[in-house]
Formats: structure tokens, C-alpha cells, sequence
């Protein structure tokens, strides 16, 4: 039997309530919408004397949001490379920058040359991504498997890509749909142990929303 699938998670507004918008969201051409998926893995990890788990989050570590965005905000994702096959251990995420620079940081064990990666055009975006998160067979609550469908803005052209880690759809499934602009998480040296998206409410251009 086939199992229903479950509802997005759920979003919420970035601006903290009661903060002016103009002071929030500064820059030429500020983002106006930002929404935050809620996180999926093990969300309540923290560190201990065996592990280090370090929280990131690249809206602000990298595109420095609320305060700014320095990343194309039309295509902030330029590739992102991936680790693991019985669980996602890792991922190296390139984010690209209005001058077509870029800037790379990775979230758990560091993919190698040549690993499975998802790669983007200055056209496209990521509009939904979908997964599963659970147990690993050596007992890690984590993000187990990513899959990604992009869109052309050029083209209007919609693709997915292959699935990321783990095949198998035993565990819970997530999803989430709107353009990712950047992501968030925790990890160890060997796990991705949790995600959530930072998204647009709709595609973005030069100047904004």
C-alpha cells in the first residue's frame, strides 16, 4: 500500500516581530519575502564529549541576511556536491555571487572530487526539495536521502535531479516547495544531521521580490 503523502512544512516570516522592515531588510535591492522551513532530522542535537555537532546557517553566515543578501539573488545556488549512500554524511554547497564569484562551505564530511553533485545554470533555481530523514543503520538520526527539482527561468524548462544518499523511502518523507536561497542545519564531521530551507516566496529578480 502506497503511503499518503505528508503535508509541506510548515513556514514562518523571518522578520522578528516588532522590527522595522527597512531596518531589517537592508541593501539596493533588499529581499522583501523570506520564509524559513521547519527543520527535519535530528533538531535537538547538541555536542558532547565523543561528537561535535555545529549548527549552521548560510542565510546569515553567507549571504549575511537579515542585514543584507550578497549572494544573486536570481540564482544564489550554483552547485551543490553530496556525501553518502546509506544516509546524506555530507554536502558542499556553492553559493554564487552577483559578480559570478562564488563562495563554497560544506555542512558535515566533505564530499571529494568528483562526488555526486547537483549542478545549476545562471537560469536556474531550486523550487522544491524532498527527502527523507530517520535512523541510520549505525542508530545517527539524520537526513537520509535529497532530491531537487529546479526550474529554467529562461526556459520555463522544470527538471529533477537523481536521488542524493539513500534510495529508500522507509523513512519519513518531508518536502518543500519555493525558490532556496540558501540553507540552514546542523551537522558533525560525519553526518548531516538536520536541515531547513531558507526560501523565497517567489522566484527572485535583480531587484528583489
Amino acid at each position: 500500500m502506497d503511503r499518503p503523502s505528508l503535508p509541506p512544512l510548515p513556514i514562518f516570516d523571518t522578520i522578528p516581530e516588532g522590527m522595522d522592515a527597512e531596518i531589517v531588510l537592508m541593501g539596493d535591492n533588499p529581499i522583501q519575502h523570506i520564509s524559513v522551513t521547519s527543520a527535519v532530522g535530528d533538531v535537538a542535537a547538541v555536542s558532547s564529549k565523543n561528537t561535535k555537532v555545529t549548527n549552521f546557517n548560510d542565510a546569515y553566515d553567507v549571504a549575511k541576511f537579515p542585514y543584507s543578501f550578497v549572494l544573486d539573488k536570481r540564482a544564489p545556488i550554483q552547485q551543490i556536491d553530496f556525501i553518502g549512500d546509506e544516509s546524506i554524511k555530507g554536502i558542499k554547497v556553492t553559493y554564487r555571487k552577483p559578480d559570478r564569484t562564488t563562495v563554497s562551505v560544506v555542512h558535515g564530511k566533505k564530499p571529494p572530487e568528483g562526488s555526486p553533485c547537483l549542478k545549476l545554470t545562471e537560469d536556474e533555481i531550486i523550487t522544491l526539495v524532498a527527502g527523507n530523514a530517520g535512523m541510520t543503520p549505525n542508530g545517527v538520526n539524520a537526513v537520509l536521502q535529497l532530491k531537487f527539482c529546479f526550474l529554467n527561468k529562461a526556459t520555463s524548462e522544470i527538471k529533477t535531479s537523481p536521488v542524493f544518499g539513500n534510495p529508500s523511502r522507509d523513512s519519513a518523507l518531508f518536502y518543500a516547495a519555493g525558490p532556496v536561497m540558501a540553507f540552514m542545519g546542523k551537522s558533525t564531521p560525519e553526518y548531516l544531521l538536520s536541515l531547513a530551507l531558507v526560501m523565497a516566496d517567489e522566484p527572485v529578480d535583480e531587484a528583489g521580490l
